[in-house]
């Protein structure tokens, strides 16, 4: 989300702002048409009538209302808004930083700007960071913590929380300690157990603002170059990806050169009608995500903006989507406990996409090798979903593709077995708990509270936390008995004489 520095450059310009805002008087004010100069000419109020202007300088448009600290407090109400099992995810805040040019020239390069017009002390970008979302930020301190001491942080979780292998390596340290120099922990981990929903990072920051250390922010801001990539990517006139691609079909090495989590490229120009059909993916978009890039949507569509028709926008999403195919899931069939709880990949209408099958059907699993994680192979066996993890030779495992490169890996290596038209058994059911998918047969849904299956337990604690409060009430009963006893028996000595109380000793 680019967002320009506040920039201490140009006096003239808050002083053009004040006198326009303090002579307005509401709207059609003349105020608000007299202008220094053609090129700085205020269009309309906002975002009230009775709110400050918005101007229009050259290719800027400016408000003094619209600061980096308004749209954090926005990003913090809509997080408090999400805040649940279900709508809860991971916000990354790209910081491109640019310098505004001049009042005089607004359409040439900025200006190198001078210590002193850059942003000082609490107006840093990690302090106004820090202001909004300190509770929810996760940042680069942590991660380097976490790093230096896997034992008792990534994997002090339950087995199905910890990040997958062959996509970071481990070292030990001379205290025994795992610790690793790449990779990230898992969303669960970071939302479900630290509560931590948003990551900011640089993206670009202009020669201009080389006065700005960025490095005083680093503690809280990723570097840049971390949380985004940019991957040059070229497009055939049918929406095929020429060139860019991470997928080649003839290495399954996890390296920088076949993978990165943080690439992102910018499709062709899209022509989405006003009602598009959902059902069909825009095929740039998907072919892009399919490739292991992140398609960042830089265009309207449509002519249209997705307040007025989220239809175009709503198309451009499902075409990112490479799991489960368009209309999929289907609800669980009530007369069965077994159909429509399974995913099997099929290969028509879209090739390589999940649907649900019935767990009974006797199927090929897929299996992947747990330390490789583009490395699939289809088993030569076939079962039912409960022993498809036996069809598997060691070392690999009956498993379920968690990227869209995976996925395309096992498609790949589904098209190369000698049944490439047969549906496949992917390692996700819902036969525990329905519109739930998990991974195995006891898998456990995490948007569910655990319950406590063991019935000794439920009575016996609850019996013995009662037992204890009972005998710490009679302790207390019969201490206080015994205390006026004592005050009863002193007090038979005393006597009052005058409004004095004495106490006799004994004879």
């Amino acid at each position: 989300m680019p967002q320009p520095v506040k920039v201490r450059q140009a006096d003239s310009l808050s002083s053009l702002i004040s006198s326009i805002w303090t002579s307005s008087s509401g709207p059609g004010s003349s105020a608000l048409s007299a202008a220094p100069s053609a090129s700085a000419q205020p269009i309309i109020s906002y975002p009230t009538t009775k709110g400050p202007p918005l101007l229009q300088i050259g290719r800027y448009n400016c408000t003094s209302q619209m600061t980096f600290g308004l749209l954090t407090g926005l990003l913090e109400d809509f997080l408090d808004e999400t805040a649940t099992t279900t709508g809860a995810t991971i916000t990354f805040l790209n910081l491109n930083i640019h310098a505004a040019a001049t009042l005089a020239d607004p359409d040439q390069p900025a200006p190198l700007l001078s210590q002193a017009q850059v942003p000082q002390s609490d107006d840093t970008l990690s302090a106004i960071v820090k202001g909004n979302l300190s509770s929810l930020l996760y940042t680069p301190a942590t991660l380097a913590e976490q790093r230096a001491d896997l034992n008792s942080s990534w994997y002090d979780v339950e087995w199905d929380n910890i990040p997958a292998g062959g996509y970071y390596s481990t070292s030990k340290n001379t205290a025994g300690n795992v610790f690793t120099e790449s990779g990230w922990p898992t969303e669960a981990l970071m939302e479900f157990q630290q509560f931590k929903r948003v990551i900011v990072g640089f993206g670009t920051v202009d020669k201009q603002m080389e006065a700005y250390n960025i490095n005083d922010d680093l503690s809280n801001i990723f570097p840049p170059g971390t949380i985004t990539r940019e991957r040059q990517v070229s497009f055939a006139s049918d929406g095929q990806v020429d060139s860019g691609c991470y997928f080649p079909s003839s290495t399954d090495a996890v390296t920088s050169e076949f993978n990165a989590s943080f690439a992102r490229a910018t499709p062709p120009s899209i022509n989405a009608g006003q009602n598009p059909d959902l059902m069909s993916p825009i095929l740039s978009v998907s072919n892009l995500t399919r490739c292991g890039i992140v398609p960042f949507l830089n265009q309207s569509l449509a002519g249209t903006t997705a307040d007025k028709n989220p239809l175009p926008y709503a198309a451009y999403v499902h075409s990112t989507l490479w799991s489960w195919a368009p209309g999929q899931p289907l609800n669980a069939t009530r007369a069965s406990s077994t159909a429509n709880r399974c995913v099997v990949m099929t290969n028509s209408p879209y090739p390589g996409r999940w649907e649900v099958g019935d767990c009974a059907t006797r199927l090929r699993a897929a299996c992947q090798d747990p330390g490789k994680p583009y490395y699939w192979e289809v088993s030569a066996d076939k079962s039912e979903y409960t022993s498809a993890e036996t069809l598997c030779r060691s070392p690999l495992q009956f498993a379920v593709p968690h990227t869209a490169l995976e996925n395309e890996y096992l498609y790949a290596a589904w098209q190369r077995s000698s049944a490439p038209d047969e549906p496949v058994f992917v390692d996700l059911n819902q036969l525990g708990t329905a519109d739930c998918w998990v991974i195995g047969i006891n898998g456990t849904c995490p948007y569910l509270q655990s319950t406590d299956t063991n019935r000794t337990r439920i009575v016996v604690v609850p019996t013995i936390a009662a037992v204890i409060i009972f005998v710490c009430a009679a302790l207390t009963f019969f201490i206080k008995c015994a205390s006026n006893r004592r005050e009863d028996r002193r007090g038979r000595g005393r006597k009052m004489l005058d409004g004095w109380e004495y106490e006799g000793v004994p004879s």
